[in-house]
């Protein structure tokens, strides 16, 4: 049975809104999720199939670059599809966003780890005791997404704790809280006068319940800003690094 594209539908409601009355980051990064839940289920390796099997998959990274942000009432239907295995080691899944006209309003990618749960550690996703089927060569963004450099000048902006509301499944802040940590960390006025063009997250180590974290802002390149994650307790351990992209 040849893999098929995942499409799901999606409303941008009131509650997924923010001030502005556009879709709030951390909110699409939600509907992709849900995107990649039900492409799992469609093609054989859902969630509670491959926990009962004594596996899970972590994402480890998502860029997404967006051609226009979604206010309140905009339908969406976002696609989604594993694309390779690179190194043994990662799976690489796309996503591909349209209006309600479908026209291609974002595009994203990301890379995702098999993890063994009794060992904690990765194993080559093309092992997995349900196979990951593979649609090669449709790329959304063909770029592969590197390690982010500290840049200069850091400075500790706020300081998050891990609370009930932001765990998931796994036991651990969920990736797409991450988004709401980012954005809550630019300046309001800054968030009105510049679009947001792209967000790149590198989700480096987990945190737990309880964890605290340092939300680290470092000085604006000329397009971008840079925003870590740091351990409060340990500011050489990186929890995640991000990179948000500005229109000109």
């Amino acid at each position: 049975m040849e893999p098929e594209v995942t499409t799901k539908n999606f409303e941008v409601r009131f509650s997924d809104c923010d001030h502005h009355s556009r879709l709030k980051l951390s909110n699409l990064f939600l509907f992709m999720e849900e995107t990649a839940i039900a492409d799992a289920e469609q093609n054989g390796f859902g969630i509670w199939k491959m926990m009962k099997a004594g596996y899970t998959t972590v994402i480890t990274r998502l860029k997404i670059r967006l051609l226009h942000h979604p206010v309140w009432g905009e339908k969406l239907s976002i696609s989604t599809w594993a694309k390779d295995i690179i190194k043994d080691k990662v799976c690489l899944k796309d996503y591909s966003i349209l209006d309600a006209q479908g026209h291609s309003i974002a595009q994203a990618t990301s890379s995702w780890l098999l993890v063994n749960m009794k060992t904690g550690k990765a194993e080559n996703p093309a092992n997995a005791p349900y196979p990951i089927p593979l649609i090669q060569g449709k790329n959304a963004l063909p770029e592969m997404m590197d390690i982010l450099d500290p840049q200069v000048d850091p400075q500790i902006v706020a300081t998050e704790i891990a609370k009930y509301s932001d765990l998931d499944m796994n036991k651990h802040v969920n990736h797409c809280r991450y988004v709401d940590w980012v954005t809550n960390s630019l300046d309001p006025q800054e968030l009105k006068s510049r679009r947001i063009r792209s967000i790149q997250i590198n989700y480096i180590s987990q945190i737990p319940l309880g964890g605290k974290v340092n939300i680290v802002r470092f000085k604006n390149t000329n397009h971008h800003a840079y925003i870590f994650g740091t351990n409060a307790d340990d500011m050489t351990q990186c929890h995640f690094q991000a990179r948000i992209g500005f229109a000109d």
